[in-house]
C-alpha cells in the first residue's frame, strides 16, 4: 500500500465518483469521463513492472602516463518498466578517480527515457589523466523513476572491479654524456661498492636494524660492557651507488594538485634513475621523513621497484626529520652519491639543515621552485626570470658546507637539461 502513489489513487477514485454522478444525473456525457480514467488506469497498471537494468563499462587501457587519454565505453540495457533512467559513470565526485582524471570529451552522466520497447544504448567518453596513482574504477550510480509514479524510485550501484594505473611523467634521456661531459665522466665502477657480501673482513661494529643475523659476533657481544649487540662487517661487491632522498614534507605540495614540487620530484627521480641504471649504477631510494625505501640495486627490475614505491608517496605535514639508522649504515659502507630532492624555503630550511648535518657524506640538493608554476597559472605568457632564484640564494648560504644546490624551475627548464647538470656533479664533486 505504501508504494501506491497519489496519482494511482486518484485514477481509482475518479471513475467511481464519476460513476455515481452519472447514475444520479442520468447523463450519457459523463460516461466518457469514466472511460478515460479507466483506460489510463489499465495502462498504468500494465507499466507498473520494475525494469531489469544491465550496465557494463570498459576501458581501452589499464596503464597510462600522466596527460594520456583514457577511452571509456558504457553499455546500457533496460528491459521492462516505463520511465526515466539517470546514470552516472566514473569518475564519480568525491572519489580518488575524480582527483586523478578530468573529462575532456563526451559525458559520463546520461538520462535515458524508457518507453514501451527495450533500450540498448552505447555511450563513449574520454578522460585525461592528470595525476599519478592507482585508481579504482569504483562503480556506476543509477536511479530509475517510473513516469507515472507507480512505485518509489529505484536506486542502484554497480561495483566495477577494474583498476587504472597512471604512471608519472618520465623523460627518456638517451645521451647525457653527449650534452655535458663531466671532468671524470660517469664511472661504471668505483671504490664505492654495494652488492653481495664478500668474505673480506672489514671491522666489528654495533648492530643496526637491517643487518643480517648471521653476521652477529656473539663473542664480541658477550664481551661488550654495555651489553650491545656487535656484528662483523664485510666488504661488499658491486657497482657505483647513488641514493636519492625524496622529501615528503608539506612544502612539497606548494602549487596545484597536478603541478607541485612532489610531482616534479617523482618524475625527476624516475627519469634520473633510468639514466643511472643504464650507465651501470646501483640506485636506491629513501623518503624523508621515515617512509617508503628501496635498497640500492641495479637492472630493470630495480627501476620497477622504484616506480612501485613512487606511485603511492604523498606529502604530509611534519615537524622535523629523523635519520634512518639503516640509511646511515648504508652511507658509511658504500660512500654513495647522495641526491636530495626537496623544496628549499623558510618552512623547510631548518629540517633540511638538520638532516644534512646527520649525513656522513656530501649531498647534492635539487631545489624545485614552484613559484613560476603558480604564477604561470595566474598570468598567461609569464616569462622565465631569475627573481625567485635570487631570493633563495639567501637560504642557500646557511646550508652546511657538505651540501651543493642545483635550483630547478620546472616551468622554465626540462628534465633532460637538469639531468645533464646533475651529471657534472656526479663525475666531479660527489
Amino acid at each position: 500500500m505504501r508504494e501506491i502513489s497519489k496519482t494511482l489513487l486518484l485514477l481509482i477514485l475518479l471513475p467511481m465518483v464519476m460513476a455515481v454522478i452519472t447514475v444520479l444525473t442520468t447523463s450519457k456525457l459523463y460516461i466518457l469521463s469514466i472511460l478515460f480514467p479507466l483506460i489510463t488506469l489499465v495502462i498504468a497498471l500494465s507499466l507498473s513492472d520494475k525494469p531489469t537494468i544491465s550496465i557494463t563499462l570498459g576501458t581501452d587501457k589499464s596503464v597510462l602516463y600522466v596527460d594520456e587519454e583514457l577511452n571509456i565505453e558504457l553499455n546500457v540495457d533496460v528491459h521492462g518498466g516505463f520511465g526515466l533512467l539517470i546514470i552516472r559513470a566514473p569518475p564519480i565526485p568525491s572519489t580518488s578517480m575524480a582527483e586523478g582524471f578530468e573529462l575532456i570529451k563526451g559525458n559520463n552522466v546520461h538520462v535515458i527515457f524508457k518507453g514501451f520497447g527495450d533500450v540498448n544504448r552505447r555511450f563513449t567518453y574520454v578522460l585525461r589523466a592528470v595525476k599519478r596513482g592507482n585508481y579504482s574504477l569504483g562503480g556506476i550510480d543509477y536511479i530509475y523513476y517510473n513516469i507515472l509514479g507507480i512505485h518509489e524510485p529505484i536506486k542502484g550501484f554497480i561495483k566495477l572491479e577494474g583498476y587504472v594505473q597512471v604512471i608519472p611523467r618520465i623523460r627518456i634521456v638517451r645521451r647525457v654524456l653527449g650534452i655535458v661531459k663531466p671532468r671524470q665522466g660517469l664511472p661504471r665502477y668505483s671504490p664505492s661498492r654495494l652488492g653481495p657480501y664478500s668474505t673480506e673482513f672489514r671491522s666489528v661494529r654495533n648492530y643496526v636494524p637491517g643487518d643480517p643475523y648471521k653476521f652477529i659476533n656473539w663473542k664480541a657481544t658477550a664481551r661488550d660492557p654495555n651489553r650491545r649487540i656487535m656484528v662483523n662487517e664485510y666488504e661488499r661487491e658491486g657497482l657505483r651507488t647513488t641514493i636519492i632522498l625524496l622529501d615528503l614534507g608539506w612544502w612539497m605540495r606548494h602549487g596545484t594538485v597536478e603541478d607541485n614540487p612532489l610531482e616534479y620530484g617523482v618524475s625527476l627521480t624516475l627519469s634520473l634513475s633510468r639514466v643511472l641504471l643504464r650507465y651501470g649504477y646501483n640506485v636506491g631510494l629513501w623518503t624523508i621523513p621515515m617512509g617508503p625505501r628501496v635498497i640500492p640495486s641495479s637492472g630493470t627490475v630495480q627501476y620497477y621497484k622504484l616506480l612501485r614505491e613512487l606511485m603511492i608517496v604523498k606529502a604530509l605535514p611534519i615537524k622535523g626529520y629523523t635519520m634512518d639508522p639503516a640509511l646511515y649504515r648504508l652511507i658509511q659502507e658504500t660512500n654513495p652519491a647522495l641526491i636530495i630532492v626537496t623544496n628549499v624555503n623558510r618552512e623547510s630550511i631548518e629540517s633540511i639543515i638538520g638532516i644534512i648535518n646527520r649525513l656522513p657524506t656530501r649531498a647534492l640538493i635539487i631545489d624545485i621552485v614552484p613559484d613560476t608554476i603558480l604564477m604561470r597559472n595566474l598570468i598567461k605568457g609569464l616569462p622565465c626570470n631569475q627573481w625567485v632564484i635570487r631570493d633563495r640564494v639567501r637560504l642557500y648560504r646557511v646550508l652546511p658546507r657538505n651540501a651543493k644546490v642545483i635550483t630547478w624551475d620546472p616551468a622554465c627548464e626540462g628534465v633532460g637539461s637538469l639531468i645533464a647538470r646533475i651529471s657534472t656533479y656526479l663525475g666531479r664533486w660527489l
